[in-house]
């Protein structure tokens, strides 16, 4: 495959960039987070935003270029390093380095204001990159014949835990200062999981109608206390119960295809002494002990035969879509697919998503954590909990000091 040239590669000195990457990220935990934005909201001058923005000038660039690092890894499995999709990525870690690096420290206003500008730009390309880097392994099949399974090894899998928990942690830092510049509120606050779990389950059965041209399931909440609170990321906790919501909804639906009734799906909220904890019980048909850890795998998750119900094969299935990413953003092709991808919502019901494991990993981010046991023939009972440790740093891997690869100026090929 031919790499995809960009002249903004080599406007970075190297010694930057080797300098960024040898330096230790700073760890955030909720509680700095939070702090941070009410002592920002509380604040009446217009300059308020100047002191986090120094922070992310700072931040910015060395988590980037620990993300670099990874990606210039000579150790990247099964070559998926040659594909399109990863270059393009790489690119533009590349890209933003170099225009982090090269813009003023924001000491005024005006550079503030600027520097703003530039982070919510990125923002958006790391978004609609990141929603498409699922489309990996399709490439690697295509273009080398591999098997499937020969793509499914600890080292994929170690690979896109770092790749998405550094992506997650980098979209934190920023998602916090736009938000608190942009709506006047923090990102991270107090929550009622109630009210997100309400809006995610108006979300994800929407998205199971729109596909299905039929009713999807209902959702029973039950909840000894409707005023639970804990501090967390409405967004994030958003993501974790639209996904898993989904996937009951859809296997339900298969299960019971030729059911004039539908079972509801019942989702429990518990408020404990240490986390939160969130049930979500369906009878959609349970998973097979051979596809037990396969849901939690990046490359069959990716994939439209990801084995998630035995009701699989059945015949109400969604249109098959396809994806194009090019200088207008993400894009979906096929029968029922929007014209314009910007957020997880948009995705369709099967995608080249990685939707369980990325779940998961922003579950165990700051100290949550994620499972699921599983009856074949009858259901599913999925367990999320959310750590109400505030003080609990975020899990931003370490990344080994393999030394970074370069691009040849003449050849434009990593050497």
């Amino acid at each position: 495959m031919t790499p995809i040239p960009s002249p903004v590669l080599y406007a970075i000195p190297h010694e930057i960039i080797n300098r960024l990457s040898t330096q230790r990220v700073t760890r955030v935990s909720l509680k700095h987070l939070a702090t941070v934005g009410r002592h920002v909201l509380e604040a009446k001058n217009n300059t308020r935003f100047i002191i986090p923005a120094q922070f992310l000038h700072q931040e910015l660039p060395i988590r980037l270029s620990q993300t670099l690092k990874m990606l210039n890894s000579p150790n990247i499995p099964h070559n998926m390093n040659q594909t399109p999709t990863f270059q393009r990525f790489r690119e533009k870690c590349y890209e933003s380095i170099c225009l982090l690096t090269s813009s003023p420290k924001p000491d005024t206003l005006a550079a503030e204001q600027s520097f703003t500008a530039l982070i919510r730009n990125i923002q958006r390309q790391h978004r609609l990159s990141t929603l498409s880097f699922g489309q990996i392994f399709k490439e690697v099949i295509e273009s080398t014949n591999t098997p499937i399974g020969a793509l499914d090894t600890s080292d994929t899998q170690e690979f896109f835990d770092r790749f998405y928990a550094m992506n997650l942690g980098t979209r934190l830092l920023i998602g916090e200062h736009l938000e608190l510049h942009d709506k006047g509120r923090n990102l991270v606050q107090r929550i009622n999981p109630l009210q997100v779990a309400e809006r995610a389950i108006r979300d994800a059965r929407r998205t199971c109608e729109k596909h299905y041209k039929r009713p999807a399931p209902e959702v029973q909440i039950v909840t000894p206390s409707v005023s639970i609170t804990t501090t967390y990321i409405a967004e994030h906790l958003h993501r974790i119960l639209f996904e898993l919501l989904k996937n009951s909804l859809r296997a339900t639906l298969d299960f019971h295809h030729s059911s004039s009734s539908l079972p509801a799906i019942k989702l429990i909220i518990v408020d404990g002494g240490e986390d939160v904890t969130i049930k979500l019980s369906d009878e959609g048909g349970g998973i097979p002990i051979s596809a037990s850890e396969k849901v939690w795998s990046y490359v069959y998750s990716s994939m439209h035969n990801c084995p998630t119900t035995t009701a699989q094969n059945s015949e109400h299935k969604v249109p098959r879509i396809t994806w194009q990413f090019d200088e207008k953003g993400l894009q979906l092709e096929g029968e029922g697919a929007q014209q314009e991808v910007n957020d997880y919502k948009d995705m369709p019901l099967i995608s080249y998503g990685h939707g369980l494991p990325v779940a998961r990993l922003t579950a165990r981010y700051f100290g949550g954590d994620l499972s699921l046991v599983s009856m074949e023939g009858y259901g599913t009972d999925t367990y999320l909990s959310l750590y109400r440790d505030d003080t609990h740093l975020e899990n931003f891997p370490n990344i080994p000091n393999d030394g970074l690869l370069w691009l040849n100026n003449n050849e434009n090929t990593m050497v």
